[in-house]
């Protein structure tokens, strides 16, 4: 048998670190092949919350990979987000809910579709085969789905996501609201978290025409806890744009309740950027954007619009 690594992005959220792990179950179980799931990162506490509640083991951290290894990247394929010294020619398998970015050097399976979570695109592999799962991997895959669509509040969210989800509970069976309820207090916890943890536990870097700008995500039930770290949070912001010597950096505080977003705004260069964008005024280094939770749709699409003409 093929022994194929998968493994999600960079700064893994729930949807790169569970769609990996029911990948594993997909791979060895519907297609006969040996595989493992990894992760790319450190796992933040609404992930580590799903894996304890599941009781699955937390996935080995990927550090180095063989000539002959077969990969498969799931929730991502840019570049930019790959873990560190991956030869795209090892990259047999793409399962994925963004825009392709990569030009292959051979033919490989590629599963993309617009829809709300890469978990969204496992469930329906496992579901057009009319394929056993189990237990722990629908309660995954349906976390995976709560997770990235917030609950079906994302505009991402797409009526399949929600079907899909009530397929996946007919195995799971669990109390949705109570499990996303204890899901959302998790993933607004500050316990244990460092400031460089609330810049980079959901950090992506993205090529936008000529420029490459590197976004930051927080969700959370209280805006508040993050806002009053603000001063630290945007020094600790310029100081990753030096490093990782992007063109523009965003940060994103997300209020899962009311449903909007505060844009930290780091400098003269972003302020211009976001109120030609987004329409709207900085105040105080902070953008509101009502209505804007999806980083995706919602923040990297107009920018990269903007920036690509």
């Amino acid at each position: 048998m093929d022994k194929i690594i998968i493994v999600g992005h960079k700064n893994p959220d729930t949807d790169s670190i569970v769609s990996a792990i029911a990948a594993q179950e997909f791979f060895t179980k519907v297609l006969g092949k040996e595989s493992k799931a990894y992760r790319a990162g450190v796992l933040n506490n609404e992930t580590k919350f799903i894996l304890e509640k599941v009781g699955v083991e937390i996935p080995e951290q990927i550090v180095a990979i063989n000539e002959e290894d077969s990969v498969a990247l799931v929730d991502h394929n840019e570049a930019g987000q790959t873990f560190e010294g991956l030869n795209y020619g090892n990259v047999d398998y793409i399962i994925d809910h963004h825009k392709l970015s990569i030009v292959t050097e051979k033919p490989i399976f590629c599963r993309m579709e617009p829809i709300g979570s890469t978990s969204s695109l496992i469930a329906k592999m496992f579901f057009e085969r009319s394929a056993e799962m189990s237990e722990a991997c629908a309660k995954l895959l349906l976390a995976g789905i709560l997770s990235d669509t917030l609950n079906f509040t994302s505009p991402t969210t797409t009526q399949e996501d929600k079907e899909l989800a009530e397929k996946l509970n007919n195995i799971a069976k669990l109390n949705i609201e109570e499990f996303v309820g204890e899901m959302f207090n998790a993933k607004s916890s500050l316990e244990g978290i460092s400031l460089q943890d609330i810049i980079t536990l959901d950090y992506k870097t993205f090529e936008m025409g000529k420029s490459n700008v590197g976004i930051g995500t927080w969700e959370t039930t209280n805006p508040q806890s993050v806002n009053v770290k603000k001063e630290q949070i945007l020094q600790a912001l310029i100081e990753k744009k030096n490093v990782d010597k992007v063109d523009h950096m965003f940060f994103m505080v997300v209020d899962i309740i009311k449903g909007n977003c505060q844009l930290y705004i780091i400098s003269e260069t972003e302020k211009v950027l976001a109120e030609k964008v987004f329409g709207a005024k900085v105040e105080d280094e902070i953008m509101f954007l009502p209505g804007v939770v999806s980083r995706k749709k919602q923040i990297v699409v107009p920018l990269t619009e903007e920036l690509s003409k």
